[in-house]
């Protein structure tokens, strides 16, 4: 009778050792079922997340921002262009950079400004100087390509001329880049700069890249208005102009109003 006890007491033990693991095994999936969801949907999120910014964009632009994401490589904008392409914390490239981080994270954009006082593109191609956005490596290039230093100086049918060489010389070292090209700050009371702008507009639809016309943010060109916003000589934006140009991008880049 005592060993009967005993073997019915340890067929109890075992069933109860064998339906303990059995219960947790079950939890133990339930948990990972449930952390898996968690996870997917917390993923979802954060893809929903910053593709909302993106309304504005070229998909060629959102495609970078994808792969950037995927693959943990940060995608590389390089802003170039004149004095008014500042490399100032209280100038517009910078106001740009912390907006993109804002939006798409500081892992998955990575700014570079190059900025070029007083050149014109004549004087870029003369000096290579495109050798030094080919070294970069950019993914997307933003291009303000000295439309006001070029304005009375070189004209505009050798500005697109010379603009046409040193695309071909980028795209020939840089393959798959993006390219939106800006024109510079507006002139207050200008009678040929606007058409050499529409003119810049026209090679940029001509040659497949993209156009942000940042202009539609400024006072009008014949308004006193837009003299607040240049600085004296008319050369470089100030902080208001700054600001307004600045608020464009931001707007192009992110959808932020």
């Amino acid at each position: 009778m005592k060993a009967f006890i005993t073997i019915f007491a340890a067929l109890v033990l075992v069933g109860t050792v064998v339906a303990g693991k059995i219960h947790w095994n079950r939890e133990a999936v339930n948990q990972s079922s449930h952390s898996a969801v968690a996870a997917t949907e917390t993923s979802g999120t954060e893809e929903e997340s910053w593709k909302q910014h993106t309304e504005n964009l070229p998909k060629a632009v959102v495609q970078k921002l994808e792969q950037a994401k995927t693959s943990g490589k940060p995608m590389k904008l390089v802003i170039v262009g004149s004095q008014a392409t500042s490399e100032y914390d209280s100038a517009w490239p910078a106001k740009l950079e912390k907006a993109l981080h804002k939006a798409y994270g500081q892992d998955a954009v990575d700014v570079k400004v190059l900025s070029y006082p007083d050149y014109t593109t004549l004087s870029f191609v003369e000096q290579d100087a495109y050798k030094d956005v080919v070294r970069e490596k950019p993914d997307v290039l933003l291009f303000e390509p000295f439309l006001f230093n070029d304005n009375g100086v070189v004209g505009i049918t050798h500005t697109l001329e010379n603009l046409d060489v040193i695309m071909a010389d980028i795209n020939k070292e840089v393959k798959g880049i993006v390219t939106i090209l800006q024109p510079s700050q507006p002139i207050y009371h200008a009678v040929n700069y606007p058409k050499e702008e529409k003119e810049l507009q026209a090679f940029a639809k001509e040659k497949g890249f993209e156009y942000a016309n940042h202009w539609k943010a400024w006072p009008d060109a014949q308004s006193d208005k837009l003299l607040d916003y240049l600085s004296n000589e008319k050369r470089k934006p100030t902080q208001k102009g700054n600001d307004v140009w600045a608020q464009y991008l931001q707007t192009y880049f992110t959808g932020s109003k």
